[in-house]
Protein backbone atom coordinates (compact mmCIF):
# COMPACT_ATOMS: atom_id res chain seq x y z
CA UNK A 1 0.00 0.00 0.00
CA UNK A 2 1.29 3.12 -0.50
CA UNK A 3 0.85 5.72 1.86
CA UNK A 4 0.78 9.62 1.05
CA UNK A 5 0.29 12.93 2.90
CA UNK A 6 -3.26 14.23 2.96
CA UNK A 7 -1.23 17.29 1.16
CA UNK A 8 -0.21 14.77 -1.65
CA UNK A 9 -3.92 13.17 -1.45
CA UNK A 10 -5.64 16.76 -2.00
CA UNK A 11 -3.25 17.21 -5.24
CA UNK A 12 -4.10 14.27 -6.79
CA UNK A 13 -7.65 14.27 -5.98
CA UNK A 14 -7.93 17.89 -7.59
CA UNK A 15 -5.65 16.63 -10.73
CA UNK A 16 -7.84 13.62 -11.42
CA UNK A 17 -10.76 15.98 -11.44
CA UNK A 18 -9.55 18.29 -13.73
CA UNK A 19 -8.22 15.72 -16.32
CA UNK A 20 -12.18 14.56 -15.75
CA UNK A 21 -13.83 17.85 -16.60
CA UNK A 22 -11.36 17.80 -19.69
CA UNK A 23 -12.02 14.45 -20.88
CA UNK A 24 -8.32 13.32 -20.61
CA UNK A 25 -9.48 10.24 -18.54
CA UNK A 26 -11.52 9.15 -21.43
CA UNK A 27 -8.20 7.34 -22.77
CA UNK A 28 -8.98 4.31 -20.23
CA UNK A 29 -12.42 3.89 -21.58
CA UNK A 30 -10.46 3.87 -25.46
CA UNK A 31 -8.01 0.79 -23.62
CA UNK A 32 -11.18 -1.05 -22.73
CA UNK A 33 -12.34 -0.73 -26.17
CA UNK A 34 -9.56 -1.41 -27.78
CA UNK A 35 -9.04 -4.26 -25.52
CA UNK A 36 -12.30 -5.57 -26.78
CA UNK A 37 -11.70 -5.37 -29.88
CA UNK A 38 -14.36 -6.28 -32.15
CA UNK A 39 -16.13 -8.17 -29.75
CA UNK A 40 -17.27 -4.51 -28.46
CA UNK A 41 -20.83 -3.99 -29.07
CA UNK A 42 -22.00 -1.78 -31.67
CA UNK A 43 -25.25 0.86 -31.45
CA UNK A 44 -27.03 1.31 -28.50
CA UNK A 45 -25.48 -1.86 -26.51
CA UNK A 46 -21.88 -0.10 -27.57
CA UNK A 47 -23.23 3.47 -26.35
CA UNK A 48 -24.85 1.87 -23.12
CA UNK A 49 -21.69 0.29 -22.30
CA UNK A 50 -19.27 3.14 -22.87
CA UNK A 51 -21.44 5.27 -21.02
CA UNK A 52 -21.07 2.94 -17.43
CA UNK A 53 -17.52 2.63 -18.18
CA UNK A 54 -16.97 6.42 -18.27
CA UNK A 55 -19.24 7.04 -15.70
CA UNK A 56 -17.99 4.39 -13.36
CA UNK A 57 -14.62 6.54 -13.51
CA UNK A 58 -16.09 9.69 -12.61
CA UNK A 59 -17.52 7.68 -9.67
CA UNK A 60 -13.83 6.39 -8.74
CA UNK A 61 -12.71 10.37 -9.06
CA UNK A 62 -15.57 11.36 -7.03
CA UNK A 63 -15.21 9.46 -4.40
CA UNK A 64 -11.40 9.56 -4.21
CA UNK A 65 -12.13 13.23 -4.02
CA UNK A 66 -14.41 13.07 -1.13
CA UNK A 67 -12.46 10.98 0.60
CA UNK A 68 -9.86 13.17 0.09
CA UNK A 69 -11.79 15.87 1.53
CA UNK A 70 -12.81 14.07 4.35
CA UNK A 71 -8.68 12.89 5.39
CA UNK A 72 -7.55 16.19 5.44
CA UNK A 73 -10.36 17.52 7.95
CA UNK A 74 -11.98 20.15 6.56
CA UNK A 75 -9.96 23.04 8.80
CA UNK A 76 -9.05 26.33 7.23
CA UNK A 77 -5.57 24.46 5.50
CA UNK A 78 -4.50 24.78 1.74
CA UNK A 79 -5.23 21.70 1.22
CA UNK A 80 -8.35 20.92 2.61
CA UNK A 81 -9.49 23.67 0.55
CA UNK A 82 -7.91 22.14 -2.31
CA UNK A 83 -9.53 18.85 -1.61
CA UNK A 84 -12.68 20.80 -1.51
CA UNK A 85 -11.84 22.33 -4.79
CA UNK A 86 -11.58 18.81 -5.87
CA UNK A 87 -14.95 17.48 -4.93
CA UNK A 88 -16.71 20.46 -6.48
CA UNK A 89 -14.50 19.87 -10.09
CA UNK A 90 -15.40 15.88 -9.75
CA UNK A 91 -18.95 16.79 -9.40
CA UNK A 92 -18.85 19.25 -12.31
CA UNK A 93 -17.37 16.44 -14.04
CA UNK A 94 -19.76 13.35 -13.08
CA UNK A 95 -22.44 15.90 -14.60
CA UNK A 96 -21.05 16.52 -17.73
CA UNK A 97 -20.26 12.47 -18.06
CA UNK A 98 -23.82 11.72 -17.11
CA UNK A 99 -24.98 13.84 -19.72
CA UNK A 100 -23.59 12.70 -22.61
CA UNK A 101 -23.64 9.09 -21.39
CA UNK A 102 -27.00 9.86 -21.53
CA UNK A 103 -27.44 11.77 -24.38
CA UNK A 104 -25.26 8.93 -26.39
CA UNK A 105 -27.45 6.69 -25.24
CA UNK A 106 -31.22 8.40 -26.15
CA UNK A 107 -29.90 9.52 -29.46
CA UNK A 108 -27.73 6.32 -30.43
CA UNK A 109 -24.79 8.73 -31.56
CA UNK A 110 -21.91 10.35 -30.32
CA UNK A 111 -22.11 12.96 -33.14
CA UNK A 112 -23.43 16.64 -32.58
CA UNK A 113 -26.39 16.91 -34.74
CA UNK A 114 -25.86 19.04 -37.91
CA UNK A 115 -28.04 22.35 -36.49
CA UNK A 116 -26.71 21.75 -32.84
CA UNK A 117 -24.21 24.96 -33.31
CA UNK A 118 -26.76 27.52 -35.24
CA UNK A 119 -25.82 28.99 -38.95
CA UNK A 120 -22.23 28.08 -38.27
CA UNK A 121 -21.72 24.48 -37.72
CA UNK A 122 -18.99 23.08 -35.46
Amino acid sequence: MITITPQARAIAAFTLAVLLVMGDLNRIWFAFVLLLGDSYPSGRGGQLLSALVVIAIALVVTAYAVATLNATGRGATWDSHLAGAAVLVAAVGMLIVVLLGFAAVIHGSTSVPSGGFGPYGL
